[in-house]
């Protein structure tokens, strides 16, 4: 007897959507098509779309230290609501920053129970923490962050050249990956210099461009081929970073890279209308770059998607003197996803490849063999949502951040996410009961 037999939904096949049925059983996917058999709860899905549950490998909860920007109560209710069932949080942002176990165990302690949706854990690459690299990594860490700007801050500091390749080499031993965020801070030094009035939007992505990520990731490639540490370039922004990264891989380096749904769904005009909601590093770009970044979705040039949440205080966006003053991050866990969705309904060529890279490809990049997938013995990680006849505004009553602010406020969607199930059980819906947290640490 199966636990859980969900009837009519519709899952994604050789390009089409394909009715079938599916079931559940000591928390992973039991059947796929003909179910046959009872169950112990039957759920009529009434035709809805169902796709597996996002795997994000790049969060910012801020447990301990800054609970008051988000914590994992509030930031992983809104992951469930946004489809997401899997979250890996960055070390940084959080008070202290994860560049050692005991700050590791803290943070373990922190989190408790909380948790919605199963997580793990970054460790980070600081400036003087390399001898904590491989302890991080037994203790089960995903991988590491390093910064090769300055963060924004002071509890995680930015990595220069010299730190960057011992900490890959010590790395490499590991096997475990590194995740980069790559702006070149001579180039930004540099371009910020010029921008003579640093107040808006515009002024920010002047100070930022594409050409620091560009230098940052080749200083990143040329390391990893000397060291032979894996690396993740994390947030890119256009498709001309992109083509260092394909050059890279061309050239024998171990080299993936992600970009985040703000990069493709919003433009640099949309973050000068907005205001501070849409700062972010690196910034968002002109509408044509976002074009290109599309396309190179399309050339499978980006190997993940993550939403990069960031979240803070209001205070520190709407109490800013102006935009280039705000706090840079965007709080888009909750709706970046679905809103991609929506936005490649009418191209399942297209639906696929987000679809892949916002959960295969990612767990596949952190050898998580568990979830990804619509598939047999994998966790029951799945997510239901409708098409609405009439699009809807996402607002600010609707965010379940512990902020409620976002760049997507405002935005129209043409679908509705009904429900989302981590291993089997519903962690968010309207329509079915709904468990308390039972999320898991998992160790790498």
């Amino acid at each position: 007897m199966h636990d859980l037999i969900v009837h009519d939904v519709k899952i994604l096949e050789h390009g089409e959507w394909v009715e079938t049925d599916i079931a559940i059983h000591n928390g992973s996917f039991s059947s796929i098509g003909s179910t046959g058999g009872a169950a112990k709860t039957i759920i009529d899905a009434n035709g809805s779309y169902c796709v597996p549950g996002g795997v994000d490998l790049h969060v910012h909860f801020n447990e301990p230290g800054r609970t008051e920007w988000e914590g994992f109560a509030t930031g992983s209710r809104a992951a469930a609501a946004g489809g997401i069932t899997f979250v890996s949080e960055m070390p940084l942002n959080s008070i202290p920053s994860t560049v050692s176990v005991d700050a590791l165990n803290d943070k373990l302690d922190a989190i408790g129970s909380q948790s919605s949706v199963d997580f793990a854990l970054w460790g980070g690459l600081v400036p003087g923490n390399v001898q904590d690299l491989q302890p991080l990594a037994n203790a089960g860490v995903i991988g590491f962050k390093a910064f090769m700007s300055p963060s924004g801050t002071d509890d995680f500091e930015n990595s220069d050249t010299a730190t960057l390749r011992a900490g890959m080499a010590e790395i490499a031993k590991t096997g475990k990956v590194l995740a980069i965020h790559a702006e070149d801070p001579r180039v930004l030094k540099a371009a910020e210099a010029r921008v003579l009035n640093k107040t808006s939007a515009y002024h920010w992505e002047n100070s930022r461009p594409v050409e620091a990520e560009i230098e940052a990731i080749k200083t990143a490639v040329d390391l990893a081929g000397e060291t032979g540490c894996r690396i993740h370039i994390v947030h890119i922004s256009s498709s001309d970073a992109l083509s260092f990264v394909s050059q890279g891989k061309q050239n024998g380096i171990d080299v993936t890279c992600e970009t985040c749904p703000h990069y493709l769904l919003l433009s640099v005009d949309d973050s000068y209308r907005l205001g501070p909601t849409a700062k972010c590093a690196p910034p968002l770009r002109q509408p044509t770059t976002v074009g290109g970044l599309w396309n190179s979705i399309r050339n499978n040039e980006v190997n993940t998607i993550g939403s990069d949440h960031s979240p803070c205080p209001i205070q520190l966006k709407s109490g800013a003197h102006n935009f280039y003053e705000a706090w840079g991050g965007i709080s888009g866990l909750q709706h970046g996803l679905p809103l991609l969705w929506d936005a490649c309904m009418g191209d399942l060529k297209l639906f696929q490849k987000i679809m892949d890279l916002s959960t295969s490809n990612a767990s596949d990049l952190i050898g998580l063999k568990s979830k990804g997938k619509l598939e047999l013995g994998r966790d029951a990680d799945f997510v239901l949502f409708e098409s609405l006849d009439i699009p809807t505004g996402i607002s600010q009553e609707e965010l379940l951040y512990k902020n409620a602010h976002s760049a997507y406020c405002g935005s129209e969607i043409s679908l509705k996410v009904k429900g989302t199930w981590l291993r089997g059980k519903c962690i968010y819906g309207e329509e079915s009961h709904v468990e308390l947290p039972f999320g898991r640490f998992l160790r790498f």
